[in-house]
């Protein structure tokens, strides 16, 4: 009787320190993990977080002289702007800003203008149209826009038509600024329209 008495004494304070060892262990590890990767952020030392969407971004910006002779406005109801760098294969074009200026005689019609895709010289449907400023002071027609959102796949490039009462055989430019995205990272999923 007294052995097993003994053996149960000592298979109990087996247990408990089995138990007390198990319980122990893992908050001591807990507390050695949780000290070796504390991130602290504050301003002085702010975490570095990154979005590889746009990291990936590169800008884009390109010019283009009117498509009449010598970079003119050949027609004075509209001028074409077909010069801009073309999309390069696995890239997507975000167009976000349009700026230019063409000579215009008037206000009347108020000068305008809409972007278009050009795809193997073939000119598609509008995308997006916007109004200029007549300068009454310099006879010409100012175009910015900005907060544009508007996209250009590989292969394809931008074109800006203007309309208005504008002056043949001046001088026209436009920038298109934006940056292209990379299919790699973001799939370039087709555009819903």
């Amino acid at each position: 009787m007294q052995i097993v008495k003994r053996l149960l004494v000592g298979c109990a304070g087996f247990v408990v320190l089995i138990v007390v060892v198990s319980l122990a262990v893992p908050k001591s590890a807990h507390g050695l993990v949780a000290a070796l990767v504390q991130v602290t952020n504050t301003t002085a030392n702010p975490a570095v977080t990154l979005d590889a969407d746009k990291a990936m971004r590169i800008p884009y910006e390109s010019a283009s002289q009117a498509e009449g002779f010598a970079g003119t406005c050949g027609d004075q109801a509209v001028c074409q702007f077909n010069g801009f760098t073309v999309v390069p294969a696995g890239y997507r074009l975000v167009v976000q800003q349009i700026a230019g200026i063409v000579g215009a005689n008037s206000a009347n019609p108020m000068p305008n203008g809409e972007i278009v895709v050009v795809t193997d010289k073939s000119q598609g449907f509008p995308i997006d149209f916007f109004t200029g400023t007549y300068l009454t002071n310099s006879s010409e027609a100012l175009f910015h826009q900005t907060g544009l959102l508007e996209f250009v796949n590989a292969g394809s490039s931008p074109s800006i038509i203007l309309y208005g009462d504008l002056k043949s055989n001046t001088t026209g430019y436009v920038i298109v600024t934006g940056y292209l995205e990379s299919c790699s990272v973001t799939g370039c999923p087709p555009i819903q329209n």
